[in-house]
């Protein structure tokens, strides 16, 4: 299942392939788990298209793909340096994850998450309209479902103004209507959950959105064991 969170030490294998991504960069450097010890995964030293080799500042974020059999996991890490194996093999050392989430086709996974949500519908003419204050339904790294009093027309481009996913200010991104569900409620009243598509999101944005949803993860899955 696409999204599910799984153990890191259940996945990730030396031999590995890899792909990294440093910081908030959008170039993807090929690499390899060369050995796991201690906390550490110890990954090939990766080159830039010219060959050189790439040497990010300690601590620096990195957001790294794990390639299985039939998909790929994702997870976050940090880099803690440069060594060298066996006396000879240049590698970095990053952080070993306690999970990785499966990952595939490029699908990221909706977790149900009640923020507060600020949604300014844009008219034909490129206007912005009186923004609505509501809460979100579930949430993912490439879009958000959030409760309207009203439905909301499908291929309608809003402003979103998302709270709650770190101590940062408020995440402003557009989206697009893709689907406007009605949900009839107990008492016989009518609200809809609309879904909608982050529309020409940063990978800064995508990072911080995606983090969240990992810790909201594994507090669920804390949550469950204790249940």
């Amino acid at each position: 299942m696409a999204g599910e969170l799984i153990k890191a030490g259940d996945i990730l294998k030396i031999g590995q392939r890899v792909e990294v991504y440093v910081g908030d960069d959008d170039d993807k450097y090929p690499s390899r788990i060369e050995d796991m010890d201690g906390g550490n995964l110890f990954i090939a030293m990766p080159v830039n298209s010219k060959g050189v080799p790439v040497i990010p500042l300690t601590g620096e974020k990195l957001y790294v793909l794990a390639v299985g059999d039939q998909c790929r996991y994702r997870f976050f890490s940090s880099y803690r340096g440069k060594e060298r194996l066996d006396g000879h093999l240049a590698v970095w050392k990053i952080a070993c994850p306690e999970s990785v989430e499966r990952h595939q086709n490029r699908q990221f996974v909706r977790v149900r998450v009640t923020q507060k949500l600020k949604v300014s519908i844009i008219d034909e003419e490129g206007r912005r309209q009186e923004p609505m204050l509501t809460t979100t339904v579930d949430l993912s790294g490439n879009g958000v479902c959030f409760i309207s009093r009203e439905p909301i027309r499908i291929g309608c481009q809003m402003g979103l103004e998302l709270y709650g996913v770190d101590e940062a200010a408020a995440i402003d991104v557009m989206g697009r209507v893709v689907r406007c569900t009605e949900v009839e409620l107990p008492h016989g009243e009518k609200i809809y959950h609309v879904g909608a598509g982050f529309e020409h999101l940063s990978r800064t944005i995508m990072n911080r959105i995606v983090r969240y949803l990992f810790i909201v993860q594994r507090k669920n899955i804390v949550k469950g064991i204790n249940l």
